[in-house]
């Protein structure tokens, strides 16, 4: 079939909605789909084995008046002629342009919602001004809305609860993400234990209370080390905190790490912490460090006490601040067997519940669902206008 994806962020953007609509595409191509992206315009968007479109939409208001049959959405429709419009992340400017177009068009649509609540307040002010008063018109013209957890399943029946849900998680490639591979990292660092954090550097991650946990760690064992791979507006608070508490041996900025070096950097690491304060619909890297062989610390909130078993295939943090995190990263740096116990589980949690291959099968019967619920809506409507005319002008059919 053709389908149509809807996102505002696409490689090189990074972030869980990014690589979650990439992976999906590269799976739906394998299996015979024809796939197209419509994303927002970038220079480096790089080549790919499927058609991206690009769009460039400075004024989201002007954007979203755009929607009207002559709009840019019904003419990529027309063009690409997809038997399903999936957008992704209502919240922006392209996949709501989608939903609408799509639904005013007569093509089967469906939305998945990757968040647990909105946390860029910024993006906010600039834009939810323009969308609020419509917004739950816009997503309740979609078929059917995919919550990736059952945080953002709550969260998105604010908006849309009407329309019938689904909640079908995040994938992760447990091929490319797996314990056995090189390890690159661990032989050019001096470590005896390597503690990676792999995110954006903001507020509600939690990484400035992991550097302060360094502080104490090195208390206790100087040879711990943690490695931050990522960059954000925080970048130079957290470079300046780590000097001021004397951790310049202790803590390794990466900055922003090219998604080919992820899997040898989780397999190069002995445990993956993941603080987030809140805002944390799910959690990808954490499936990732999960599918690569490591143990997770994290947080016990949103989507990621969905995916992680405390005590069973990792850890889940009864108070995010420095003394707790500090705690657990200790207690698994001294038990080995606690370590590989949790590896183990997590691995085998993760190839049983999160492939790419299952989630694609699933997302694909919702597709077919839907595809079979338009033809029979198709069939009805061609059934009432014969009854309608055949009450009208009764002496013209048998």
């Amino acid at each position: 079939m053709k389908v149509l994806l809807a996102t505002e962020w696409f490689p090189p953007d990074i972030g869980g909605v990014a690589s979650h609509v990439r992976d999906l595409a590269v799976n739906l191509r394998s299996r015979g789909h024809d796939i197209a992206i419509v994303t927002r315009k970038r220079e480096d968007r790089g080549e790919w084995p499927f058609e991206v479109i690009e769009l460039e939409h400075k004024d989201f208001l002007r954007f979203l008046w755009g929607l009207s049959g002559n709009g840019v959405i019904k003419k990529i429709l027309d063009d690409f002629d997809p038997d399903i419009v999936h957008a992704h992340h209502a919240f922006t400017p392209i996949p709501l342009a989608s939903i609408f177009s799509a639904s005013i068009n007569g093509y089967p649509t469906v939305l998945t919602n990757h968040s647990a609540y909105l946390y860029d307040y910024n993006y906010l002010l600039k834009t939810l001004g323009f969308v609020a008063f419509p917004f739950r018109s816009i997503i309740g013209k979609a078929d059917e809305v995919i919550a990736v957890s059952n945080a953002a399943a709550r969260f998105i029946g604010n908006f849309a609860p009407s329309v019938p849900l689904k909640i079908i998680p995040n994938g992760v490639d447990t091929e490319r993400f797996n314990p056995k591979g090189s390890r690159r990292l661990r032989e050019e660092v001096e470590a005896d234990f390597i503690v990676l954090y792999v995110g954006r550097l903001v507020y509600r991650k939690g990484v400035h209370h992991l550097v302060e946990a360094m502080k104490l760690l090195a208390k206790r064992e100087p040879g711990i080390l943690l490695v931050i791979a990522g960059d954000g507006p925080l970048k130079r608070s957290l470079r300046e905190k780590v000097e001021s508490l004397g951790l310049d041996k202790q803590v390794l900025f990466l900055g922003r790490v090219d998604d080919s070096l992820l899997p040898d950097l989780y397999r190069s690491s002995d445990v993956f912490v993941m603080p987030s304060l809140f805002g944390e619909s799910f959690g990808i890297v954490a499936l990732e460090a999960m599918a690569s062989g490591i143990p997770v610390i994290a947080s016990a909130i949103g989507g990621l006490k969905e995916i992680i078993i405390d005590g069973v295939n990792g850890i889940l943090l009864r108070d995010v601040d420095p003394e707790t995190i500090a705690d657990e990263i200790y207690r698994l740096y001294l038990d080995d067997t606690l370590r590989l116990y949790l590896s183990r589980k997590a691995r085998e949690h993760v190839e049983k519940n999160y492939s790419w291959r299952n989630i694609t099968r699933r997302i694909e019967e919702e597709y077919v669902k839907l595809l079979e619920e338009a033809a029979l809506k198709q069939y009805d409507k061609r059934i009432d206008v014969f009854h309608r005319l055949r009450l009208k002008i009764p002496n013209y059919f048998p």
